[in-house]
């Protein structure tokens, strides 16, 4: 075997690890509550806060830092469409 040959299987390799890794984004659970959560977090609410008043008023559980990356998320989202 060549040493072209087996920079070429290398390569092909380190193709199909890189397609392995790559994050696919699923929904989230707080997809559905986006607009509350944004107009909450604009309103000064901390990630806390808003977690307390999903669980409180949606009855759903989550971590304040999911808050914040699912508002850094949104954020990134919309400025890729500006």
């Amino acid at each position: 075997m060549s040493d072209d040959d087996v920079i070429i299987q290398f390569r092909r390799i380190r193709e199909i690890r890189k397609k392995a890794r790559k994050h696919r984004y699923r929904r989230s659970r707080l997809d559905k509550y986006r607009l509350e959560i944004e107009m909450l977090s604009n309103n000064g609410g901390s990630w806390r806060q808003i977690a307390n008043w999903l669980r409180q008023e949606r009855r759903v559980k989550v971590h304040p830092t999911t808050i914040g990356r699912a508002l850094d998320r949104w954020n990134d989202k919309q400025e890729g469409e500006d």
